[in-house]
């Protein structure tokens, strides 16, 4: 692959396949599996929707990597895991940085133009609002990874009234306060890497502001996702092939994550990420 182009499949984080992409497609997963539950959806047409959601999630985060590289790359020169990242080296211009988001922003909002209008509404609010912003906040406050929660979590209402047509409250809540909360875990998880650098730097951060306290401050964290699933399933009727595999199996994933990672291993921290 020509330097150029490595570069900037580099910027979007694509060399990661999935690692990174199958971060930002769990929230579409979440809502469209049990909006397609709901309406009992037939299965060949769950596998297109998961199939769209999928490269719908790949876009966002690429679109998301690069605005995050576009506005921290005077922070990420002070950071040792990051000064080699294209912006920060030099070897992408913030003109094709720019080139190149206006490309992804442009087929994720073709996408959302293909969820119907109320969808489409959501996609084009919760994007720039949501995603456009998360970088910024590492500059402000302590709990980035909380609003990167929130800001990933408007997946949920999309998909949700992509396939019903319609805005359930009591089942949208319930799931994207799980999808935030695991969101939250695992980027506080990845944060861990960056701790001491962070802190040299002035970023903000929750593994930097939690400290010691961030296995009890997770766990919590992981209670509530495992709450508020098993409470989406209960007002979902779903039956007991749901509550085993994604409920349980991933709430005592993440509690193994939580306890017996070290986050003062930068290592550590990567591999207990990119085992979800």
């Amino acid at each position: 692959m020509p330097s150029k182009a490595r570069a900037l499949a580099e910027l979007t984080r694509i060399h990661w396949f999935p690692v990174g992409c199958d971060f930002m497609f769990w929230p579409f997963a979440w809502g469209s599996l049990a909006a397609s539950y709901h309406v009992a959806l037939p299965m060949n047409q769950v596998a297109v929707n998961t199939l769209f959601y999928a490269l719908l999630g790949t876009l966002v985060h690429s679109a998301g990597c690069v605005i995050n590289d576009m506005l921290d790359r005077d922070f990420d020169r002070k950071v040792e895991r990051s000064k080699t990242r294209p912006l920060a080296s030099g070897a992408v211009t913030m003109t094709e940085a720019a080139i190149l988001l206006t490309v992804l922003v442009g087929a994720i909002f073709y996408m959302f133009s293909t969820a119907g209008p109320t969808a489409l509404a959501l996609g084009l609010v919760g994007l720039p609002a949501c995603g456009g912003t998360y970088p910024l906040m590492k500059r402000w406050m302590y709990w980035p990874s909380l609003y990167l929660g929130f800001a990933a979590s408007w997946a949920v209402p999309f998909t949700w009234v992509a396939i019903t047509g319609r805005f359930d409250w009591g089942m949208i809540l319930n799931v994207a306060v799980a999808s935030c909360c695991w969101t939250c875990l695992y980027d506080t998880i990845y944060a861990c890497q960056d701790k001491k650098d962070d802190e040299k730097a002035g970023v903000k951060s929750m593994a930097v502001r939690l400290g010691d306290g961030i296995r009890p401050a997770l766990s919590v964290f992981d209670v509530t996702f495992f709450g508020c699933l098993l409470w989406a399933g209960y007002l979902n009727g779903q039956h007991l092939p749901f509550y085993v595999m994604s409920v349980i199996a991933p709430f005592l994933l993440c509690l193994w994550h939580i306890w017996s990672f070290d986050h003062n291993d930068p290592r550590d921290s990567w591999d207990k990420f990119t085992v979800r």
